[in-house]
């Protein structure tokens, strides 16, 4: 029984060096001509790269190693993939962060970084795409959480900022609708990362 493939050029993923990006990744590949794999690890992206390209005869796997958080690094990472071929794309919004403890106790600098990784980079890599969309077609997953739903004391800014991007995804996908361009918001629970794994076990 063969698996339906999905109609895509192109396949946009941040935060694919590892976790949710990795398993997107690997489980999309067959049904893409073309990967395009950005994250901070350049050298677990490219070696996830590298074994994608090795194993789908034909895909092409690019790895763009980019921080996110930073405006400059985002700023080259959008002009080159305004440079791409037209095509149609999915863009999965994966890349994330989170902190854990007291808001008032926290630093500034690394709230920060966690607002534009969370909110900022990801509302700016869909209003550079969107537009392409438009021509050629294409959709948007955005990662958000079950943190979205529910205020979580400790984990105050991380939840605001996943509940931003469901709200946001939820709008966006209304006005995108009749374009036929198709925004879902994925909304997962704990999973066994880093970041959950050290503030759940303290």
């Amino acid at each position: 029984m063969q698996t339906a493939r999905l109609q895509y050029d192109r396949i946009i993923i941040t935060g694919a060096s590892s976790g949710f990006g990795e398993a997107f990744a690997g489980t999309l590949a067959p049904h893409t001509a073309e990967l395009v794999l950005i994250a901070r690890n350049e050298a677990a992206l490219r070696q996830l790269a590298a074994s994608l390209g090795k194993r789908y005869p034909g895909l092409h796997a690019a790895a763009l190693p980019c921080d996110l958080a930073d405006e400059t690094s985002l700023n080259t990472l959008i002009s080159r993939l305004d440079s791409l071929p037209p095509g149609r794309t999915l863009l999965i919004n994966n890349a994330g962060a989170g902190d854990y403890g007291d808001f008032a106790d926290g630093r500034w600098e690394k709230i920060r970084s966690l607002l534009r990784l969370n909110v900022e980079s990801l509302t700016r890599l869909c209003h550079a795409l969107i537009p392409v969309m438009k021509r050629n077609g294409g959709d948007i997953i955005n990662l958000s959480s079950l943190g979205a739903l529910l205020p979580i004391p400790d984990f105050a800014v991380y939840a605001a900022t996943k509940a931003y991007v469901l709200s946001y995804s939820r709008a966006l996908g209304e006005e995108l609708r009749r374009r036929r361009i198709f925004v879902t918001a994925v909304c997962p629970g704990p999973v066994d990362t880093e970041f959950f794994g050290k503030a759940l076990n303290g």
